[in-house]
C-alpha cells in the first residue's frame, strides 16, 4: 500500500486546513435555521422537555413522541434551559460528537496505521459533504456515526489482544447508541463484527465476547430503565410505534415513502463523500484488492460493506443512513491517498461541482414547470429571488479564490501540485456548500416559515398545524395543535391542504405556505 510522503510543513498545513474547516462549518451552523422536518422536530421535542421537566416521555406540540429514542432530548433539553432555543444549541450536540468522532479515527490511525493517514482522514471526514449536512444537524445522525465508530474501533483492539477488559467498553457504546438510534446501534457492530471474525476464523473469540455477561448487564443497566419506564407509562402503544413501526417497520416497509430500488445508495454514497469521491472510488477498489495484506484492510471492508448490504435490503432508504459506514471508508482513502497522483482529479471534480452550481437555477426552474404539487411549485416559485446575481457573484469570487489559493500554495509556498490542488478543491466545496448552497436552500423551504410564525405571534392564540412543520411551533414559541380547526381559530397549512377548509380567511401567504382563519 503507498504511504504519502509527509513533512512537519505538510503536517501543518493539514491542520491548518481542518482547524478552517471546523471553525466554518460552526459558524455556519450558528447562523443557518433549523431544517424541517428532522430539525424542527428535535428542537420542538427538546424544548417541550425544557419545559416540562419530564424526562421520560418525550412530547411533540403535546402528544407523546415515539418515533426517536431519549438521548438526543437528554442532551438537548438541558443545553435549551441554559442558552435558549437557538439552532446552535440544538447542534451542538452533534457538533460535539463529530469532534469526537474525528478525535476516535485519529487515535485509531495512531495506533493501527499512521497520524499522517488520520490526519487526512479526518480531513475527508470532516469536509465530506453527508458528514457536514447531516451528521452535524440537530439529530441523532452525528452521535451515532461517532458511538458505531468507537464500538468497532474497540472490537478491532479485542481483535488484535483478546483483551476481555475491552467488552465492556464495547457494550457501553453500543448501550449508549441503542439510547440515541434505537436496534441499529447494535445490529451494525454485531453483524459486521461475526463476519470479520468468520473470515479470520476466529469465531471462538467473537463467542467469547457475546457470551460475556458482565458486559449484558452493564448494557441492560443503561438501556432498561428508560424503556421500562416508558413502556409502563405508555403501555402497548410505545411497543408498537417505537419498536414495530420505527425500526423493524423501516426494514420490512416503507416508511413516509421514503424508498428506492436495491442500487439506491451507490449514487447516494459517490454523492455523500464529494468533494472526495474520486478518491473513495479509488481507494476502495485498491483496499479489496490488497485485502490479504492486512486484517485491518478486511476490516474496514467489512464493516463499510455490511453497513451498506444491511440498508440496501432494508425497505425504507434515506441517504444518511449511510454515514455510520463512511468511518472505514475515510481511513481507506487516508490510506491510499497516493492512489490518485494526478491533480486533475481533483480540479475535474471541482470544476463539475461549478458548472453544476452556475445551472442549477436553471434546472429548479425547469422542474417547477414539470410539478404539479401546488406546494412544492410555489415553494420554488421564489426560485429566481433566491438564486440572484448575488448568488453568480458568490460563486465566481469562490472560483476565482480556490484558483488563487492552489497557485500560491504552489508556488509561494512550494508546497506540491496535488497538496495544494486537493486543500483548495476542498476549502472550496466546504465553503460553497455551507455559504451558498445551504442558505440558498433554507431561504426556499424555511424563510417561509420563519415569516409566518413571527406573523402569527402577534395574534397570541393557539394554532392549528400538523407535525410537517415542527420548525414553525419553534419560532412561534409555544407548540401548535395537531387536529381539525374550528371556526375563528388560525391554521397553519400548505397550500395544496386548503381544501381541507373551504371557508377561509388568508392573513399571509408565502413560498406556499398559508396562515389563515377558519370562517
Amino acid at each position: 500500500m503507498t504511504q504519502q510522503k509527509n513533512t512537519p510543513r505538510v503536517t501543518a498545513l493539514r491542520g491548518v486546513f481542518l482547524l478552517l474547516l471546523l471553525i466554518l462549518t460552526w459558524v455556519a451552523m450558528t447562523r443557518l435555521p433549523l431544517f424541517d422536518e428532522d430539525e424542527g422536530e428535535y428542537a420542538e421535542v427538546a424544548i417541550e422537555m425544557a419545559s416540562s421537566h419530564d424526562f421520560i416521555t418525550p412530547t411533540l406540540n403535546g402528544s407523546p413522541f415515539y418515533e426517536k429514542p431519549i438521548l438526543a432530548f437528554w442532551l438537548e433539553a438541558p443545553l435549551v434551559n441554559l442558552f435558549g432555543a437557538h439552532p446552535w444549541v440544538f447542534r451542538l450536540p452533534s457538533e460535539l460528537a463529530c469532534l469526537l468522532w474525528l478525535w476516535l479515527i485519529m487515535r485509531f490511525a495512531r495506533e493501527f496505521l499512521h497520524p499522517h493517514t488520520g490526519q487526512l482522514a479526518q480531513l475527508f471526514c470532516a469536509s465530506s459533504l453527508g458528514v457536514v449536512v447531516s451528521a452535524q444537524a440537530a439529530a441523532m445522525d452525528g452521535v451515532l456515526s461517532a458511538l458505531v465508530a468507537a464500538t468497532l474501533f474497540d472490537i478491532y483492539r479485542y481483535f488484535k489482544t483478546g483483551r476481555a477488559a475491552l467488552i465492556p467498553r464495547v457494550y457501553l457504546w453500543m448501550a449508549l447508541g441503542f439510547l440515541a438510534k434505537g436496534p441499529i446501534a447494535v445490529v451494525i457492530p454485531l453483524v459486521s463484527s461475526f463476519f470479520f471474525f468468520l473470515t479470520e476464523k476466529k469465531l471462538s473469540q467473537w463467542f467469547r465476547a457475546i457470551l460475556f455477561w458482565p458486559a449484558w448487564v452493564l448494557f441492560l443497566l443503561i438501556t432498561l430503565p428508560w424503556y421500562v419506564m416508558q413502556y409502563h407509562l405508555m403501555g402497548q402503544a410505545f411497543i408498537d410505534y417505537f419498536l414495530l413501526r420505527e425500526n423493524v417497520g423501516r426494514l420490512v416497509g416503507t416508511l413516509q415513502g421514503h424508498t428506492g430500488h436495491w442500487w439506491y445508495y451507490f449514487p447516494v454514497l459517490l454523492f455523500i463523500a464529494l468533494p472526495h469521491t474520486t478518491l473513495l472510488i479509488r481507494s476502495l477498489f485498491k483496499g479489496i484488492v490488497e485485502r490479504n495484506k492486512n486484517p485491518l484492510l478486511r476490516f474496514l471492508l467489512v464493516w463499510f460493506i455490511s453497513v451498506f448490504v444491511i440498508f440496501s435490503v432494508a425497505q425504507t432508504k434515506l441517504p444518511h443512513y449511510l454515514l455510520i459506514g463512511l468511518t472505514p471508508l475515510f481511513l481507506l482513502m487516508g490510506m491510499y491517498v497516493n492512489a490518485l497522483k494526478n491533480p486533475l482529479w481533483w480540479g475535474g471534480v471541482a470544476v463539475i461541482e461549478w458548472l453544476l452550481l452556475a445551472i442549477l437555477p436553471s434546472k429548479i426552474e425547469a422542474i417547477k414547470a414539470q410539478l404539479h404539487n401546488p406546494y412544492i411549485s410555489a415553494m420554488l416559485s421564489r426560485t429566481h429571488d433566491v438564486f440572484n446575481n448575488e448568488y453568480y457573484v458568490w460563486l465566481t469570487i469562490v472560483i476565482i479564490a480556490t484558483i488563487i489559493l492552489a497557485v500560491l500554495l504552489r508556488f509561494v509556498f512550494t508546497y506540491t501540485l496535488i497538496e495544494s490542488t486537493r486543500l483548495s478543491v476542498t476549502l472550496s466545496s466546504h465553503i460553497l456548500l455551507l455559504y451558498l448552497i445551504l442558505p440558498a436552500i433554507a431561504n426556499l423551504q424555511q424563510q417561509p416559515v420563519i415569516d409566518l410564525a413571527r406573523y402569527a405571534k402577534q395574534f397570541n392564540q393557539p394554532v392549528v398545524a400538523d407535525n410537517r412543520m415542527p420548525s414553525f411551533a419553534v419560532m412561534l414559541g409555544r407548540p401548535t395543535q395537531n387536529r381539525h380547526a374550528q371556526q375563528g381559530e388560525l391554521v397553519f397549512l400548505r397550500v395544496d391542504q386548503l381544501a381541507d377548509y373551504p371557508q377561509h380567511q388568508i392573513l399571509k401567504s408565502e413560498g406556499g405556505l398559508v396562515l389563515l382563519r377558519v370562517n
